[in-house]
């Protein structure tokens, strides 16, 4: 798991390719697909050899193991398959009919699927408060309005983000009901204000299948979902507790480093495994995209009716109808000028990606047991999409002119994501979390995130919304005077806030280096006083020997700093189980110091300009180290690094 840069400090470093790949290791032949039988055509043996060439391609480029991949196309599976090794140290091969990969989020389209199956049956109302169907916790008012299923599938519930969710082990005595009351995030925004992704809300929302059913969301899966659709090669339990034989089918995750790849630990998420712990077989994942594309049904079996599937692909919302967005808890967004359904996921060690396009009655799995590069997942879809389309679908962009010139201006500024906590710790480590938007001169936009640039065209006919070459869309909000307030990204699940200077990382960040820089000024001075006569009073030494001290603590911060963020960037899945770390207990504890010495320079400044006896430039030093301290600790408390809880 990688977390966000901050001040500036890189974590993850960009290796050359000093030696040649080694041969990737033979694909796993096809095996005999019982369901849906056909003679591969042309065109189908053209695709596969075309998708064979695409993962074989990226496994060198980058160090990728294994990969398993499931194609499904006019009703029927066009081959499921392993590329590379399941396990770099015994080398054992990826079946795509017999090996697990963990598919990570992609696990939350069964949560959806199940809320849509009740709903199918009376049981659930889209629209209704969620409390109501809720045992055993409530979620609390706020906003003068309820949470609905809908805002949950939407992911617009208003929750924040926490670390909650990941510091649950698979061995924890928690049922989900526990862990959801253990981990309930703040309300920080009106429901259907903002898309934030919730891995809580959408384990709120499997606690309401249990609730609703009178069973376990794992007894529901299986018995609704799984037994009906021949689902043998999936399971909801982790790999430390699932069956031995599925045990043995299991790929392991790897992050290369060193120059070979490594085993990683698996992710671990106890309760909470509805939202992220499925594990499956390509072959399995093409039977689940065959029962999507067949509307509700599947080789004959029906579990929803045909009514209540296409009500689960229309958007519960239309305030950004031609950008992307969430239909039901599925990803929505047009590429090319085709619906694209899916949903992503990533655990440690492993990137998934399921993508559905009923026009093109075509769906695509791909999964590798690699985290250290998703441009397959996220490319070879899309890929297959270029290869596929009998024409791309021209889309008309607004022409440029100085009237657009102008516009874009609206949109220029720094944008922090809203996936992210807002009353605890965890606060702090969404500071490089944010995306700089400039105006181009012709009336586009530059979108600037994560080191990467894209450019952006508005589209035509269509207020607040730009795209890039692909097609792919980003929207805009406003609040009710007009101004620009948010966006939402060409995923469609997460709104980014427009913020200001004292919101904006970099406060903190200029905070932060002037504490520095007079901190370490103190010292230089005093260095360079050393065996001089130096006229002051008593209350000048003692703020001498004050200046001295705070300047340390501000010291010992920035280096617990650095420490904590090192550890969480190279931190692996089992260490998210024991947090908080020790480090980040001692950073917090010097975070009050710094808190602390603060506070006091600010009341020290009334007697260091009347009674030190300093020079003028001594009393300006003091007072410009006492406003950076005291910047610096109103910037800690507000990023909560001070007087907060941690998840």
């Amino acid at each position: 798991m990688r977390f966000p840069v901050f001040l500036g400090a890189a974590c993850a470093l960009t290796f050359s390719a000093l030696a040649q790949a080694p041969d990737p290791a033979p694909s796993t032949p096809v095996e005999t697909v019982t369901m849906a039988a056909f003679e591969p055509s042309r065109e189908d043996a053209v695709l596969e050899a075309y998708i064979d060439g695409i993962v074989e391609a990226h496994r060198r480029e980058h160090h990728t193991p294994g990969v398993t991949v499931s194609v499904v196309k006019d009703g029927r599976i066009l081959f499921a398959k392993g590329y590379g090794v399941a396990d770099a140290t015994s080398g054992r091969l990826v079946s795509g009919q017999e090996t697990l990969f963990r598919i990570g989020s992609v696990s939350k389209t069964f949560i959806w699927t199940a809320v849509m199956m009740l709903v199918d049956r009376g049981e659930i109302d889209l629209d209704a408060d969620v409390n109501q169907y809720l045992k055993g916790m409530r979620i609390p008012d706020a906003f003068r309005a309820p949470i609905t299923m809908n805002h949950l599938m939407a992911h617009r519930a208003g929750f924040e983000d926490t670390f909650g969710v990941f510091t649950v082990g698979d061995s924890s005595e928690l049922s989900l009901t526990e862990a959801l009351k253990a981990h309930m995030p703040k309300r920080v925004f009106a429901p259907g204000a903002r898309t934030s992704y919730s891995n809580w809300g959408a384990a709120l929302a499997a606690k309401i299948v249990e609730d609703v059913s009178g069973v376990s969301f794992e007894e529901f899966m299986q018995r609704e979902i799984l037994t009906p659709l021949a689902m043998t090669k999936t399971t909801l339990k982790g790999p430390s507790v699932m069956s031995g034989r599925l045990r043995k089918k299991m790929a392991a995750g790897h992050e290369f480093k060193g120059g070979a790849s490594a085993i990683t630990d698996y992710m671990e998420v106890g309760p909470y495994a509805p939202a992220g712990a499925i594990s499956a077989s390509a072959s399995d994942m093409a039977a689940w995209m065959l029962f999507h594309l067949g509307e509700g049904e599947q080789d004959g079996v029906r579990l929803m009716s045909r009514a209540t599937h296409q009500a689960m692909w229309r958007r519960a919302y239309d305030d950004r109808s031609f950008a992307a967005d969430l239909a039901h808890g599925f990803f929505s967004k047009t590429y090319r000028g085709y619906e694209i359904y899916g949903h992503g996921g990533a655990t440690a060690g492993f990137y998934s990606h399921m993508t559905l396009i009923p026009e093109m009655a075509l769906g695509v799995f791909v999964s590798q047991n690699a985290g250290n590069d998703r441009t397959l997942v996220s490319e070879l879809p899309d890929l297959i999409v270029d290869r596929l389309a009998l024409a791309v679908r021209s889309i008309s962009v607004v022409e440029a002119g100085d009237t657009q010139a102008v516009k874009a201006k609206d949109y220029e500024g720094a944008y922090l994501v809203n996936r992210r906590s807002f009353s605890q710790f965890e606060k702090l480590f969404s500071a490089g979390a944010t995306a700089k938007i400039a105006a181009a001169a012709d009336g586009a936009l530059v979108v600037t995130a994560q080191g990467k640039a894209v450019r952006f065209e508005p589209l035509a006919g269509a207020s607040d919304i730009f795209q890039d070459q692909y097609g792919n869309r980003i929207a805009f909000g406003r609040n009710g005077k007009g101004a620009v307030t948010h966006l939402t990204d060409r995923a469609g699940v997460h709104s980014l806030e427009k913020v200001g200077f004292f919101a904006n990382p970099i406060a903190l960040n200029i905070a932060f280096g002037a504490a520095l820089l007079f901190g370490a000024t103190a010292w230089i001075g005093a260095w360079r006083r050393q065996g001089r006569e130096v006229t002051h009073g008593p209350m000048g030494f003692a703020l001498n020997i004050f200046d001295l001290a705070a300047a340390a603590t501000v010291f010992v911060f920035a280096v617990m700093l650095g420490v904590v963020f090192n550890a969480l960037s190279n931190a692996s899945a089992a260490d998210l189980l024991a947090y908080p770390s020790a480090s980040i207990i001692w950073l917090r504890m010097t975070a009050y110091g710094v808190f602390a010495f603060a506070t006091l320079a600010v009341f020290s400044l009334a007697p260091a300009w009347i009674s030190s006896g300093w020079s003028i430039w001594r009393k300006a030093h003091h007072t410009l180290f006492a406003l950076a301290m005291a910047a610096l600790g109103v910037m800690l408390a507000y990023w909560k690094v001070i007087f907060s809880a941690t998840a």
